[in-house]
């Protein structure tokens, strides 16, 4: 194999196979349409330096198979100059999304990930009501971690346009049952070839990383082999969220 080999070029076919997608794809239809009604657009997509040194993430988690998904669309649709910077992108935690367009919109928004695709769709109020109805059902620490969460995403000018799917959204949210999908699906297949699995076991006992950044997972997936083995294991150790 050619150390200048890549995993993921402008040139390949699509990476997801399409049974991946079209289960990605109803994980992802169980989630509330809504509209945006903010009087700035893609704020939700930045970081403020407080937000930062709390240790959130633009477009955070990002499963793997979502991250195949991105990469399939950006190379179907972007410009060769535009696939290039996106996919050599390598920000672990960078401010701004590297898909924030500039006045606001998202770039990728038909494939856009769970993260993105549930923030803001619980109201405040939801957040309690879901709480207090699993109540007893429901690990306890499962329901702190819900509301901990879900309450820090709460978005006044989110329009829900499906609203008979809320209540089943809120007790996937509460019970995390699309990041156990995902996690399931990525079992069957994650797109990582032998090199680079080999190299992130050596690197870090690990067969997958699951979930990390776009930034993250374009380090695993895009750097030359050659890179790889002289940097992953700093890499990793330097990493904040990749699990």
């Amino acid at each position: 194999m050619s150390d200048s080999l890549l995993q993921i070029t402008v040139e390949h076919g699509p990476v997801l196979p399409a049974d991946v997608k079209a289960s990605l794809e109803q994980i992802y239809d169980a989630v509330p349409t809504v509209t945006c009604a903010c009087d700035r657009l893609g704020q939700c997509c930045e970081l403020t330096d407080e937000e930062a040194a709390d240790d959130w993430a633009t477009m955070y988690p990002l499963y793997a198979v979502e991250y195949l998904a991105i990469v399939d669309h950006v190379r179907e649709h972007f410009s060769k100059r535009e696939q290039e910077r996106l996919l050599s992108f390598d920000e672990e935690r960078p401010l701004r999304c590297p898909f924030l367009t500039k006045v606001g919109g998202c770039s990728i928004h038909p494939v856009r990930p769970l993260a993105c695709r549930t923030y803001g769709v619980i109201s405040q109020e939801g957040v309690i009501e879901t709480r207090d109805r699993l109540e007893g059902e429901v690990p306890a620490i499962w329901l702190r971690h819900f509301v901990k969460n879900e309450s820090c995403t709460v978005c006044p000018h989110t329009e829900i346009e499906e609203s008979e799917k809320v209540d089943d959204h809120a007790e996937c949210m509460a019970t995390f049952s699309y990041d156990r999908r995902l996690l399931d699906l990525e079992k069957s297949f994650d797109g990582l070839d032998d090199d680079r699995r080999d190299l992130l076991i050596k690197a870090s006992g690990k067969y997958r990383i699951s979930r990390w950044t776009w930034g993250g997972f374009n380090t695993l997936w895009r750097k030359p082999i050659s890179w790889l083995k002289s940097n992953l294991v700093g890499i990793l150790d330097r990493a904040a969220i990749a699990e």
